[in-house]
């Protein structure tokens, strides 16, 4: 499942009975609908949060509202709770984006956001996003994507942030604009006026005019001091109000020092407790706050509470859930401190138990970090890391790994493993095995039925490391391995398993085994509800028969996962991380099939979700067939672009797959016409005509062989031809012992084009009758058309000649 958001973020604080309306302040929001952004910018207090409720409840358009806190300054989490804001007004918006949250790496700005803002721009309607609080946001990446947001705020949408403090944007060029409206504290200060309503009408004072401009002289219109000192004069005899009010001077700090001191000392021995115990959260219900004070009679105390006006906010329609006034949290904590400085990690502790027991596992960490006591940490983090890490939550768990004794984390074998699963998901192979070896190293002290546990994700993550090097019979001995230590409830770890298996099998040239293995893979997958597996897995099918030539199965396997993607989204959990791969691989597909249109657009969509995803591998793959699309659609420019990305990111992740990428370059360079460049890769890769590839090494020798034939047709060289004629026979010789019908086409026609070279053209019509022999059943059209004038060439022979007449035509 995924992790839960808490939704009282999301609601908008309803509007008081006992509001003071500020009409001159609504007259200025609206006036700045126009623009882009509207700044409320003053010191806690100032009536920032009522105003902007008021102003929502009243200003005509929808209005998505989101409530920020300190666990907001996670990347993921930010934009996880902001594209559910957006959702409470336009169901389904950014479900592309919050796939993408999924990502192992944290994603850059750009690509994150692009998506969600050209939703944006085809909604037809205009709203507001309110960001509330947001001077509790310090996060760079996360301010970044909002100035990027903000740069291309499309005009459906006007951006309203409350905050303590100026956000670090470039606020001067926004003015500059004129695309920014501001309320500062000048704005929000209370007038005469206001202050005499609030202090006579709200809070029922009777104060005579020279008292209330005493008072709105001496808190300087500040709002939460007027509120203050009306409580404490609540109730008091006209000579106690008029001492009072000539006392009441001084600093901030010293106004509420005295007068929370004055709340506190008129509240019950049990309300001031109360107060006390819960200040710590930042959220809080009844059942909470029960567990915080080992009593039972929160809720009473919170409506009362309540009715009191004593700075509590509710946070949703129900009155279920509730926070104080941040500046009434802060002094009651000063006071906890204070009065019981031994408490509070008690209290935290108790939070944290009572978090976990609600499955809100990162407010169960926060606790449980703020009552320092590691050990539960780390236990939280060993029971639900690997669990979050398919749901977005991997640099959320980096975090906390990083917030840990290192000590500890080695010493502890979940801990390690925990650490070495985001370390392989970024593709940092070099950093893996230490804390594999960290791992085994503890097992000494571990039961023995929890050890095949931890021995299973060792070599689960030992078998996708020897994968991504190339090294497939390792790969295969260590994903066995693991299938047969890890328990059949560890969906994860045995679907990641069983495809590694599938993975080396299918490198190694059985591909029917591969085929089956993969079934076995999303048996388990599906046998468990693992979605993010068996995406995956369905993605990894269709690689398979693509290769074995089966295009239409192929295409049955890549519907699959996306419905299922689909299906996993409306139950309410984001897109699997894997379903850019089965856009990737249905482009590839469809550009066989010369559908270039529908081609192009799964591959950007494709190389989108990677690109947010930013697993290295996959993410190659991606940039190699959004490279084919574009070339075969006449943008030679962005398809040498697209594989420049895949070699940057392959150079840092393997030389197996760096030199994968290195051959898919001098390809795309060779179509481009640059010669030079694809025999500047010839003399450089290391390979030669006169060697016996393995099936591995496939995707390198066909490229050679291409490079032969073109430079011996250019130079009429006839050496590098004969040489290219042996390599290619060599390799349908490996394509045809693995089954993998749709290489086979692809030498077979390489085959007939060299034939041709060399000018033998009756023994060139033998391998290209046999390709399209292959090629009919599944209708393959690129692989003939992309050969060019050569190719038209020897089809108007086969065509002469009564070879497959009707497909030829």
């Amino acid at each position: 499942m995924p992790t839960p958001l808490l939704q009282t973020k999301l609601y908008i604080p309803p509007v008081r009975p006992e509001l003071v309306s500020r009409q001159r302040l609504i007259e200025q929001l609206n006036a700045g609908l126009h623009r882009k952004l509207t700044l409320i910018s003053a010191p806690a207090g100032f009536g920032k949060t009522t105003l902007l409720s008021e102003w929502g409840a009243g200003c005509g358009r929808p209005v998505a509202w989101l409530s920020l806190d300190e666990g907001d300054n996670d990347s993921a989490q930010f934009w996880a709770y902001l594209i559910a804001a957006l959702q409470t007004i336009h169901e389904g918006i950014g479900e592309a984006t919050l796939a993408a949250l999924q990502s192992p790496q944290p994603p850059s700005v750009e690509p994150l956001l692009t998506d969600l803002i050209n939703e944006i721009a085809g909604l037809a309607d205009s709203f507001t996003l309110a960001l509330d609080d947001f001077h509790v946001i310090t996060d760079q990446q996360v301010n970044d994507g909002i100035t990027f947001l903000l740069d291309n705020l499309p005009p459906q949408i006007h951006l309203v942030l409350s905050s303590r403090a100026d956000p670090p944007w470039p606020l001067a060029r926004l003015r500059a604009r004129r695309e920014m409206t501001e309320l500062r504290t000048s704005d929000l200060r209370f007038t005469s006026q206001e202050a005499a309503a609030f202090l006579n009408e709200a809070m029922r004072l009777d104060l005579s005019p020279e008292d209330v401009a005493a008072l709105e002289d001496r808190t300087e219109g500040w709002i939460a001091g007027l509120q203050m000192a009306a409580l404490s004069m609540r109730g008091q005899t006209a000579e106690r109000v008029a001492d009072f009010i000539v006392a009441f001077s001084g600093s901030h700090r010293f106004i509420l020092d005295y007068l929370v001191e004055e709340i506190l000392d008129r509240q019950s021995s049990d309300t001031q407790e109360f107060l006390l115990k819960t200040c710590i959260l930042e959220r809080m219900t009844a059942p909470l706050c029960d567990a915080i004070t080992d009593s039972s009679d929160s809720q009473a105390i919170l409506t009362q509470l309540e009715q009191a006006n004593l700075f509590l906010v509710p946070l949703d329609d129900e009155r279920r859930w509730y926070r104080y006034h941040h500046l009434f949290a802060d002094l009651l904590r000063y006071h906890l401190h204070q009065a019981q400085p031994d408490l509070a990690p008690t209290l935290h502790h108790r939070a944290s138990a009572w978090y976990e027991q609600n499955r809100l596992v990162t407010e169960a960490v926060s606790h449980a970090f703020a009552a320092g006591d590691m050990e539960q940490v780390a236990r939280l983090i060993e029971g639900n890391a690997l669990s979050m890490m398919g749901h977005g939550k991997l640099t959320t768990i980096v975090k906390w790994l990083d917030a840990l004794p290192d000590e500890m984390v080695r010493s502890r074998p979940w801990l390690s493993i925990a650490r070495a699963w985001t370390l392989l998901y970024g593709g940092q192979l070099a950093a893996v095995e230490p804390l594999l070896q960290d791992a085994e190293n503890s097992l000494r002290d571990i039961e023995r039925d929890r050890v095949a546990h931890i021995r299973g994700h060792i070599a689960a993550i030992r078998a996708e490391a020897a994968y991504v090097r190339g090294e497939m019979s390792d790969a295969a001995t260590l994903a066995h391995e693991a299938l047969e230590c890890l328990p059949p409830d560890d969906s994860m770890a045995r679907g990641f398993a069983a495809a590694h298996l599938a993975y080396a099998l299918y490198w190694s040239g059985d591909l029917a085994a591969a085929d089956m293995a993969l079934a076995d893979a999303y048996a388990i997958a599906r046998t468990t509800g693992d979605s993010h597996i068996a995406v995956m897995v369905l993605c990894d099918l269709a690689t398979v028969r693509i290769d074995r030539g089966q295009l239409h199965g192929a295409v049955t396997a890549i519907n699959s996962a996306l419905q299922l993607a689909d299906q996993y989204a409306g139950r309410g959990g984001q897109l699997p991380p894997s379903t850019g791969h089965a856009h990737t691989y249905m482009a590839r597909v469809l550009l066989e099939w010369n559908d270039l249109e529908s081609a192009l657009r799964h591959a950007r969509k494709g190389n989108e979700l990677c690109r947010l995803w930013r697993q290295p591998e996959t993410l190659t793959s991606s940039y190699y067939s959004l490279a084919r699309v574009l070339q075969a659609s006449g943008d030679a420019k962005g398809a040498l672009d697209a594989i420049q990305e895949a070699k940057q990111l392959a150079t840092a992740l393997s030389p197996w797959i760096a030199a994968r990428v290195s051959a898919w370059e001098a390809l795309v360079r060779l179509v481009d016409g640059d010669l030079s460049a694809a025999d500047r890769w010839r003399r450089e890769s290391g390979l030669s005509a006169d060697d016996q590839p393995g099936f591995q090494q496939r995707f390198l020798y066909r490229t050679l062989a291409r490079v032969l034939t073109a430079i011996g047709r250019e130079q009429s060289n006839a050496l590098l031809l004969d040489k290219a004629a042996g390599l290619l026979s060599r390799l349908f010789e490996e394509a045809e012992a693995a089954g993998a019908i749709g290489y086979a086409i692809e030498v077979l026609v390489l085959k007939a084009i060299t034939l041709q070279a060399q000018g033998k053209m009756d023994q060139a019509l033998v391998p290209l009758e046999h390709a399209l022999s292959l090629a009919e059943p599944e209708g393959y059209v690129r692989a003939f058309i992309d050969e060019g004038a050569p190719m038209g060439e020897l089809l108007r022979q086969a065509a002469a000649r009564g070879i497959k007449l009707d497909y030829v035509s």
